[in-house]
């Protein structure tokens, strides 16, 4: 076995035995694996803890005989508490990256440049104002979709590739449709009675566009409600779901569904 050693953060776990689990990391060096934690769930463990939203320094065997190696320890680097004001959002935006990558990353494949987004995307969790979170997450997400190779097309006709233009691309109800199955916003010309489309309004169109080029600083600065965050989560998670064939459900936001109409935010 060899004995490996780098940065991680858990994305999820499974508990298969009142000691044992396996632990699904998004890592610096190795992409995203899974790690047999024997013994960890005992109290009586020696080994460091697990914690969620946590960059740890994780020490790991590797094995060719076997699909998963093992945790040898751990250590932790930087956790973050979401203490701040909207603490449940905090946690339901975070809880819900965590949930996109397990999803979206491939086994085993080292994603360094991602891997610091999403510390980057963590530490503004931690710190911005609670106003600023229902913009945080969607940029989060569409970096992830392109970084991975799922690019939304949102400036061009994803049929024919015509350049947006704000005035002729709204239908007869003044709204842009967007077609997850074609990948992106679909001028009025090559509309189809028999496709499925998302209706946005202008602002709202104007919203994904800017997301889609923003920092995360800039994200935090833009000042987009729960409710409009809500219809652009629709485009991006049916986006996901027909350019990649993974389901587009994400716990975390059907959480933040229930929650957007009370102080809990």
């Amino acid at each position: 076995m060899a004995l490996e050693k780098t940065e991680a953060v858990v994305l999820k776990a499974f508990n298969w035995s009142e000691s044992s689990r396996t632990v699904v990391f998004f890592t610096r060096g190795f992409g995203k694996i899974a790690l047999v934690d024997k013994g960890g769930r005992s109290i009586k463990s020696r080994r460091g803890r697990i914690v969620s939203f946590a960059f740890l320094e994780l020490t790991f065997y590797t094995s060719e005989k076997e699909s998963s190696g093992y945790i040898r320890d751990i250590d932790p680097l930087k956790t973050f508490s979401f203490e701040k004001e909207g603490t449940v959002g905090r946690l339901a935006y975070g809880s819900a990256a965590c949930e996109l990558l397990n999803l979206l990353l491939p086994d085993s494949e080292p994603q360094p440049d991602l891997f610091d987004y999403f510390a980057a995307f963590l530490n503004t969790m931690e710190t911005a104002d609670k106003r600023s979170l229902p913009g945080l997450f969607p940029a989060f997400f569409i970096r992830c979709l392109s970084h991975l190779g799922y690019h939304p097309s949102l400036t061009h006709c994803s049929s024919c590739g015509k350049q947006a233009d704000s005035g002729s691309w709204r239908g007869t109800d003044d709204f842009i449709r967007f077609s997850p199955e074609r990948g992106g916003v679909v001028c009025s010309s090559c509309q189809t009675a028999a496709d499925r489309y998302i209706r946005l309004s202008q602002s709202g169109f104007d919203q994904l566009v800017a997301l889609q080029r923003a920092s995360l600083t800039e994200a935090a600065a833009m000042p987009i409600a729960y409710a409009d965050t809500e219809l652009l989560l629709e485009v991006l998670t049916s986006f996901m779901s027909f350019q990649t064939g993974l389901s587009g459900r994400i716990n975390s936001l059907e959480f933040l569904k229930k929650m957007k109409d009370t102080k809990l935010k």
